[in-house]
């Protein structure tokens, strides 16, 4: 069995707050305790202490301690006064004990489901009042702002000052040669010409060649020692009994282990490489021509024995300069547009007012041709 601790009490009649739980009367007004609710000093419920934790704890005295009993007190029903488990008949109201209903425990367990079965129904929620709806108008607000700088930002700006002040085409033809090179690998490719076959060093492979013991750290937690602390267990009597636990501490071991770890060897892996010639077609030249008319052409390759032409580039461009302020920008476009520009023109041009997506357009922005600005 542990120590027992003093309780204390509070006098349900006159408020009177730490009585000791050896006084069965209230030192103020007399009234014998009734349905109180022991509690240790300084000491939350189920709170727990550690060993070095209990200097401020009441002991009773052993002498102190045998006049209680560990049971908790009686309840009479007369008078509705705790007993001593000791005493055969109430000290208030001399009533015998076989006439009790319950104990310290069962009192308190039967007042809670009075208090609970005491409780008012829960009310219904008050109706609310009518909330302002400026709250409302100001999200709203917010939203329609938003949604009018999206649409301004891509919405369509035409320009409608512009006059075509030149126009200019580039074309330009990839030159191929076909060249013999001198070539080796793993494979033969098709239509080359083998010179020569040799073994040699493919790769290596890693190959299991034997296991050999190794010493590898290990660790482990183990129980180094155990450790006290106190829960404490009110009695129903005025004190509380305190009882010891025990809780292991860990400490970290460490060890050496032997394993068997396998131990690999590189392995060269030969195989046949070829030698070869091989033609390929490979671009050396270009052959351009460029004009700032309306008459396009693609250059004179002259082409050599052993060239031929590859792929071909084009590209068609025009200048676009503002009556108001003499701005220029240059845009390129497919050569069906390009064909239908001419220098002098008076034209549209639309975009997002972000710059993107330019294009040429009718006087009410209606597309006409795709065009991307160049500078």
């Amino acid at each position: 069995m542990g120590k027992l601790v003093m309780a204390y009490w509070d006098c349900p009649f006159c408020g009177t707050q730490g009585v000791r739980g050896d006084v069965v009367n209230c030192p103020s007004c007399g009234r014998a305790r009734g349905e109180v609710k022991f509690y240790m000093k300084d000491h939350a419920e189920n709170e727990t202490r550690e060993a070095n934790e209990t200097g401020d704890i009441e002991y009773l005295d052993e002498e102190k301690a045998k006049t209680f009993s560990r049971n908790p007190d009686w309840y009479c029903s007369f008078c509705n006064s705790l007993n001593s488990d000791n005493a055969a008949f109430c000290s208030n109201c001399g009533a015998t004990r076989e006439s009790s209903e319950a104990n310290y425990f069962e009192m308190h367990k039967k007042k809670e489901e009075r208090e609970k079965a005491n409780q008012p129904a829960q009310a219904a929620p008050a109706r609310s009042a009518p909330q302002s709806k400026r709250p409302l108008f100001i999200i709203l607000a917010v939203i329609l702002v938003i949604v009018g700088v999206f649409v301004y930002l891509n919405g369509n700006k035409t320009s409608g000052d512009l006059t075509v002040s030149s126009v200019s085409w580039a074309r330009a033809i990839q030159i191929e040669e076909n060249i013999e090179y001198q070539e080796s690998g793993w494979n033969l490719p098709a239509g080359a010409e083998e010179t020569a076959q040799k073994t040699e060093l493919h790769h290596y492979d890693s190959v299991l060649d034997h296991y050999e013991d190794k010493e590898v750290e290990r660790s482990r937690q183990v129980i180094d020692h155990y450790e006290t602390y106190y829960t404490y267990e009110d009695r129903g009597n005025g004190t509380f009994e305190q009882i010891p636990h025990e809780r292991p501490v860990y400490t970290t071991e460490y060890y050496t282990e032997t394993v068997q770890q396998p131990v690999y060897v590189q392995v060269p892996r030969y195989a046949t490489k070829y030698y070869y010639n091989i033609w390929r077609w490979t671009p050396t030249r270009t052959a351009s021509a460029s004009g700032e008319d309306k008459k396009p052409a693609w250059p004179e390759t002259n082409l050599a024995e052993n060239e031929r032409e590859g792929d071909r580039r084009e590209e068609y461009r025009f200048t676009v300069t503002a009556k108001k302020d003499n701005a220029t920008a240059v845009y390129r476009l497919a050569e069906t547009d390009w064909n239908n520009l001419n220098v002098g023109d008076s034209i549209y041009i639309t975009s997002k007012r972000t710059g993107a997506d330019a294009y040429i357009s009718d006087k009410k922005g209606n597309k006409i041709a795709d065009i991307e600005r160049v500078n």
